[in-house]
């Protein structure tokens, strides 16, 4: 029998398929579960480098905030990818904030960013949000087409927001509760 944990990690850890998984099968989302949160940092390690991850123990925060939701992208019982989204609490209450929707490489493309964000914008509205916010990176064109696609639109400039060369672009766009 597969070890889901182990199977998620050789995929994540190196960002191909070692196992039989199929990436044209179908997606499926679920809740955070408390086992999962070594599979989010492999794939945290998988799609970013060192200098803008997120640490151990942010995820970990987010992860138990009470005000925070993290949904995974499943493929084959595989943790492919995940999103947190959490309500603001600062300049704009009343909004919820996607922390980050990552997806990993062999699966990008396929709708599971796409699936995670909907979660997202459900969590959002379970919030009472009437926003949802987010920053990406000015360089991220993939993920600049699907939030306009998902009808998100720009509002700011965070400068240097992913390290001093790299902007992050602020998005919103409106939800009906």
């Amino acid at each position: 029998m597969k070890d889901p944990l182990l199977n998620d990690m050789r995929v994540s850890l190196i960002g191909s398929v070692e196992q039989p998984v199929d990436a044209r099968n179908p997606v499926t989302t679920r809740p955070f579960e408390a086992p999962d949160l070594r599979a989010l940092y492999a794939i945290e390690e998988a799609c970013f480098e060192p200098s803008v991850r997120f640490s151990r123990s942010l995820m970990r925060s987010l992860a138990s905030d009470p005000d925070c939701r993290v949904w995974l992208g499943i493929v084959d019982q595989v943790r492919v990818g995940f999103a947190i989204v959490g309500r603001r609490s600062d300049d704009s209450p009343g909004a919820a904030y996607i922390w980050t929707i990552e997806v990993l490489p062999a699966f990008r493309r396929r709708g599971v960013a796409r699936q995670l964000l909907e979660r997202a914008e459900e969590s959002a509205r379970e919030f009472g949000c009437a926003a949802i916010e987010l920053h990406v990176s000015e360089r991220n064109a993939d993920a600049l087409a699907l939030y306009e696609s998902a009808g998100y639109a720009p509002f700011g400039v965070a400068a240097g927001f992913y390290g001093r060369s790299e902007d992050g672009l602020q998005f919103r766009k409106s939800i009906d509760r």
